[in-house]
């Protein structure tokens, strides 16, 4: 499984990640796809994760269009970290919609908010290869 564009910096204290990293994937049914990544880094120490995901994507339903929620889901990620999954439809103009799912993580006190967009018909078919990327991701431990 080729491993790309990975790096790391050692920062003083006083320097934060707030990096976007985003996932280019294919083009299909009018949607180019990508998975983006964002990285909290300051999380409180007792936020609950449900709460935490709920208050991020209520950021998101105010800014999107036509927004509708279609699933909550509390999820175990294969190395043990529990994640939520909210999924969602918006309408950006007229005769055009689209499906959002978003999986939040909290690891040692830094949020990790995936977020791909999707057609009608990608959403049954990418959708699951976006599922098995975010499924892959693990958080290098600090030395």
């Amino acid at each position: 499984m080729p491993i790309n564009n990975l790096f790391q910096l050692n920062l003083p204290d006083e320097w934060k990640e707030t990096t976007i990293h985003t996932f280019q994937g294919p083009h299909d049914s009018g949607v180019q796809h990508n998975l983006v990544l964002v990285i909290d880094p300051e999380v409180p120490k007792k936020t609950d994760l449900k709460e935490y995901a709920r208050k991020q994507s209520g950021i998101t339903k105010e800014a999107l269009p036509g927004f509708a929620l279609i699933n909550e889901t509390e999820k175990t990620m294969p190395n043990g970290v529990p994640a939520f999954e909210i999924v969602y439809k918006y309408v950006p103009g007229e005769g055009v919609e689209l499906f959002q799912k978003q999986v939040f993580m909290i690891i040692e006190g830094k949020g990790y908010i995936f977020s791909a967009t999707f057609s009608k018909k990608t959403l049954q078919t990418i959708a699951y290869e976006v599922d098995e990327i975010i499924k892959s991701f693990l958080v290098n431990k600090k030395e």
